[in-house]
């Protein structure tokens, strides 16, 4: 539950994450993916800004239901090229993950698959994935002093032997970052895109939660991430529209178009 901080959510005392999934039931918007034994549900929860909740649930072809999983997702800006790629999927347990390989880094990346119901059969035909990734942090630290980029699982370093396969350990500069907050909750949060040296990658931080100095441009920030994505399809940049921005004046807009003479 720890890691819905990173996009500003946390589960009040008293309640479970069983609680946060019927919330996301309620006001999400329902795919479904057919599979040999049965049908894959899926529920996305837009809270906006990028931020979302998503739960599955596994229907067997006999009317079994299997309540699976409930986790925090944010739709990233910048696109990724995943080549020579293996999807695992649990069923039961409402879990996707996609490992393959990543242009200019030479160890193959697994991330958690945010919108395997969303997307269509054909996607999974294509040799090379279009993807959004981004971390879901859980520790992040603006660190003092100039650091070397780093990147490797965290199941890597010392006294985490244990951690899954998508949780990633990171050390990058900072290319760029905005505050957001969660519309919903009200929690303010960082989005940074930092350079890793061999790639860029964005990651999701609680402001509550990250240590250290100033964040700025040209920082070196210290991350550990549980990382997740989304495959890009044309839906996915339609399900981004978020309607007429009523704030600008068209008349300013047509202004662009005056002939000088």
């Amino acid at each position: 539950m720890e890691i819905f901080n990173a996009i500003g959510l946390e589960i009040p005392q008293g309640q479970t994450l069983s609680d946060l999934a019927e919330d996301a039931e309620r006001r999400g918007e329902a795919s479904l993916s057919a599979r040999s034994g049965g049908t894959v549900h899926g529920r996305c929860w837009r809270i906006g800004l990028g931020l979302e909740v998503w739960t599955t649930l596994y229907e067997s072809k006999t009317g079994e239901v299997f309540y699976a999983d409930c986790r925090p997702g944010f739709r990233a800006r910048y696109t990724q090229k995943i080549n020579s790629w293996t999807l695992y999927e649990d069923e039961q347990e409402g879990e996707a993950t996609v490992e393959g390989g990543i242009e200019n880094y030479a160890e193959r990346i697994s991330f958690q698959l945010q919108n395997l119901t969303e997307v269509g059969a054909k996607n999974f035909e294509q040799p090379i994935l279009t993807v959004g990734l981004c971390g879901l942090a859980y520790r992040a630290e603006v660190s003092e002093q100039d650091e070397a980029p780093e990147w490797k699982p965290l199941r890597k370093t010392e006294g985490n032997a244990g951690s899954n396969e998508i949780d990633w350990r990171l050390t990058g500069r900072v290319i760029s970052f905005n505050a957001l907050r969660n519309p919903f909750s009200g929690h303010d949060l960082y989005w940074i895109h930092l350079d890793l040296g061999n790639f860029r990658l964005e990651i999701l931080v609680n402001r509550h939660i990250l240590k250290g100095g100033e964040l700025r441009v040209g920082a070196t920030v210290e991350a550990d991430v549980w990382l997740q994505g989304h495959i890009v399809t044309q839906s996915t940049f339609l399900s981004n529209y978020e309607g007429v921005d009523w704030s600008g004046n068209a008349a300013d807009f047509w202004k662009n178009f005056k002939k000088l003479n």
